[in-house]
C-alpha cells in the first residue's frame, strides 16, 4: 500500500487504541487502526513468561467486554489476558491493520499526514493510542559495564534462562524488578536487587483487595490538578503482585529468602560497582506509603461504618527478630558472581514525532479531555490524561467513550466548516 486515506485514523491496538474503535464502531465512525505489531502486541511480545496482572480480573473494564469469568478476583496471566483481548477485538470486528509502523504525524492544512514504513496516510482525525511509555530507559551507567557481562532491559527479558551462568542484578524494584527477582529466587538463582523509592501496598486489607478500597475510596478517580506537582503523574506503581493468585511483595521477605538488596546503582569503575547508601531510607520510604495508605483506609472504613473487620494481614514491615538488612557501597562483579544486569529502569515517553503537539514543561501531551489542541488529534490511554485511571485497564474505557465523543464533534464541527 503507497497510500490511502480515513476518516479517522488510530494508532495503537493496544486496550486504548481498541477501546476507541469500539466506541467509534458503535457510533458507526468509519476509521482505521494501525498498529506495528497487532492487536495486544506489547503485552504479548515484550512482557515475561510468568508475567500476569497486577490488579484483580475485575478491574478488566474493557468497553462491551467487561470481565464476567468465574475468577473475578484471580489475576489473567499474560496469554490469558492477550487472548481476552484478540477475542473482544474479534467481537466488534475491530478494522486493525497490522505491520504498520508510523513514523511522523503532520497536520497539513485541514487533514494529517502520517508517514509509516508501508506508505502513507491522510486522516481527518488522528487518535494517538501509543500509552506513555514508549521506550526502554537505560541509565548513563549501562554504558561502563564491563563487555563479558550480559546485559538485558525488562522489555526483552522473558525467564532465567536468557541469564548468563552465575549471579545476576536487577537494577530497579519497582513492581517490574520485584517479579524478576521472584523468578530467579524460584530458578535457585543467587540475586542482587538495587533498590529505588518505592512505594508498597498490602495485597489484601480487612478482607478486600486494595484494589477494592482504592476504587470506594476515589483514588482511582483523583484527577491531574490534584497532584503537588506534575511530575507526580509518572511515579513508578507500589509494589504487589498477582502471582499465585496474588500477594504480599516486601523487600524484607525478599532479603529473608536470600535475595541481596543493595541501594541505586551509581557508578562503575574497572569491574567494581558502586551504590549510594540509601537501602535504608528507601526501605522506610517503602514502609510510610504503605502505612499512609492503611491508616486511609481505617479512616474511611469508620467514617462510613463499614464492617470490615481488621484481620492479621502481612503489611510486609520487617520482622521484629529480623536483622536490618546490610548494604555495601562497593562491590566486586568477580566476587559477587554476576554474570548478568538486567534493568528494571522503565521506560520514557517521546511524542517529537508527532509535528507540532502542544507539549507541557516535561514533554508530555496537553490535552482538554482527549483532544489535543492541535486541531484534529486526539489522545487515548495516557497515564493520568484525565484521571488516576486513565492509562489502566479500569478506566480506559471511561476515557475512550470521551475521546469517541470528542472525534465526532470534531467530525461534525469540520463537515459544517466545509459545507458553509
Amino acid at each position: 500500500m503507497s497510500e490511502w486515506e480515513e476518516d479517522v485514523l488510530i494508532v495503537g491496538a493496544g486496550q486504548g487504541g481498541l477501546s476507541a474503535s469500539f466506541h467509534l464502531t458503535q457510533a458507526g465512525v468509519p476509521h482505521r487502526v494501525v498498529d506495528r505489531g497487532g492487536v495486544g502486541h506489547a503485552w504479548e511480545r515484550h512482557r515475561w513468561d510468568s508475567f500476569c496482572l497486577v490488579t484483580p480480573n475485575w478491574t478488566v473494564n474493557l468497553p462491551g467486554r467487561p470481565y464476567e469469568g468465574d475468577d473475578p478476583d484471580g489475576f489473567m496471566q499474560r496469554d490469558e489476558f492477550v487472548a481476552y483481548l484478540k477475542s473482544w477485538a474479534a467481537s466488534f470486528n475491530a478494522p486493525v491493520t497490522s505491520e504498520v509502523d508510523v513514523r511522523r504525524i503532520k497536520r497539513n492544512g485541514e487533514e494529517f499526514h502520517v508517514t509509516t514504513d508501508k506508505g502513507n496516510i491522510r486522516a481527518r482525525a488522528v487518535i494517538v493510542a501509543t500509552a506513555t511509555y514508549q521506550h526502554p530507559k537505560l541509565p548513563a551507567v549501562s554504558k561502563s559495564l564491563p563487555g563479558d557481562i550480559r546485559q538485558l532491559h525488562a522489555e526483552s527479558y522473558k525467564n532465567p534462562d536468557q541469564a548468563a551462568d552465575g549471579a545476576v542484578m536487577i537494577v530497579g524494584s519497582g513492581q517490574t524488578g520485584c517479579q524478576i527477582a521472584e523468578d530467579f529466587l524460584r530458578a535457585g538463582r543467587e540475586t542482587f536487587l538495587c533498590v529505588s523509592r518505592t512505594g508498597r501496598l498490602p495485597r489484601t486489607y480487612r478482607g478486600k483487595d486494595v484494589l477494592y478500597w482504592q476504587k470506594v475510596m476515589g483514588l482511582l478517580d483523583r484527577t491531574p490538578d490534584m497532584l503537588d506537582e506534575p511530575g507526580q503523574r509518572f511515579v513508578g506503581d507500589p509494589h504487589l503482585t498477582g502471582r499465585d493468585g496474588g500477594g504480599l511483595v516486601s523487600l524484607y521477605r525478599f532479603a529473608e529468602r536470600g535475595v541481596h538488596l543493595l541501594g541505586r546503582f551509581i557508578d562503575v569503575k574497572g569491574r567494581t560497582l558502586k551504590f549510594k547508601d540509601d537501602l535504608h531510607q528507601n526501605l522506610e520510604w517503602a514502609d510510610r506509603f504503605c502505612d499512609d495508605l492503611v491508616a486511609r483506609t481505617d479512616g474511611f472504613i469508620e467514617d462510613h461504618g463499614i464492617d470490615a473487620p481488621k484481620g492479621d494481614e502481612d503489611l510486609g514491615h520487617m520482622d521484629p527478630d529480623q536483622q536490618r538488612p546490610v548494604s555495601p557501597l562497593t562491590l566486586d562483579l568477580d566476587q559477587a558472581g554476576i554474570g548478568t544486569v538486567i534493568w528494571a529502569t522503565g521506560f520514557a515517553y517521546d511524542f517529537s514525532w508527532i509535528d507540532g503537539v502542544p507539549v507541557d514543561a516535561l514533554g508530555y501531551p496537553t490535552t482538554e479531555g482527549a483532544a489535543s489542541p492541535l486541531h484534529g488529534l486526539f489522545f487515548c490511554g495516557l497515564n493520568w490524561m484525565t484521571k488516576r485511571k486513565s492509562g489502566i485497564l479500569y478506566g480506559v474505557g471511561e476515557d475512550a467513550q470521551l475521546v469517541a465523543d470528542q472525534v465526532q464533534a470534531f467530525l461534525k464541527q469540520s463537515a459544517t466548516v466545509c459545507v458553509s
